[in-house]
């Protein structure tokens, strides 16, 4: 993405992959579309929406709908910044301090930053930044609800609070079957209903799993020039 440093880029393979094209709603539609409008808001009117908080288990594709977000703010022509705190071990808290002048500030899996005091007052500090400015928005990602985050910052717990609240839920097997069908197009894969179908059904439901199975597949396919039909899913994932 172009206005990411390297240092906090994306993973490689999901910058365009994983966009709202991509993302199958089912019950999230209010999030996903809550999400897409963050920036089509008229200059000038005041920012309403400059705290967004999604929670769930994982695999419910919070990730992807970060993804999502800072590919959109970039077709609004908009700043904006990917950081996991999945990877803040390669990190200092101090990567956070002036993000509030990115018009767009993704923090994933906040959940991660318990017994961190200082990442939790760098986080802290920041969030009372963007409000203070009122000229940014700001995603965060957690595994919980914020009043039952084992964050040990009460006034993090507070602020996250502060903000639109959104539970991420998981697909039903059918729309897992249409999320790896599209998932698969936008690989240049065809996969038809019924080998979706059978992956889903003999292998991992969660979605994660479900795609690592198709990165595998698409590698296998290419390299084999096969097409993806349930006697080659069979092989190749030894089912």
């Amino acid at each position: 993405m172009g206005q990411v440093s390297s240092q906090l880029s994306l993973p490689i393979g999901l910058k365009d992959t994983e966009s709202f094209a991509s993302f199958i709603p089912g019950q999230n539609a209010q999030a996903c579309s809550y999400l897409k409008q963050l920036f089509a808001e008229r200059e000038g009117k005041k920012v309403n929406n400059w705290l967004t908080y999604l929670f769930s288990d994982s695999g419910m594709g919070k990730s992807h709908l970060l993804y999502a977000t800072c590919q959109q703010a970039e077709l609004a022509d908009e700043t904006c910044i990917y950081l996991s705190f999945n990877e803040k071990q390669h990190m200092s808290p101090d990567v956070l301090i002036g993000l509030e002048n990115y018009r767009l500030i993704c923090l994933d899996d906040i959940q991660e930053l318990q017994g961190e005091d200082a990442w939790q007052i760098a986080v802290f500090d920041l969030i009372n930044k963007v409000k203070e400015q009122s000229n940014s928005r700001l995603v965060i990602t957690g595994d919980q609800p914020p009043q039952q985050l084992s964050l040990e910052l009460p006034d993090l717990i507070s602020r996250l609070s502060w903000g639109t609240n959104f539970q991420l839920y998981s697909l039903t097997d059918h729309q897992r079957q249409q999320a790896l069908i599209v998932k698969a197009q936008h690989r240049g894969l065809n996969m038809s209903k019924d080998v979706a179908r059978y992956l889903v059904n003999h292998w991992q439901r969660d979605m994660p799993a479900l795609i690592a199975s198709l990165d595998i597949l698409d590698e296998q396919s290419l390299q084999q020039q096969r097409k993806l039909t349930i006697p080659f899913v069979k092989s190749i994932l030894a089912l």
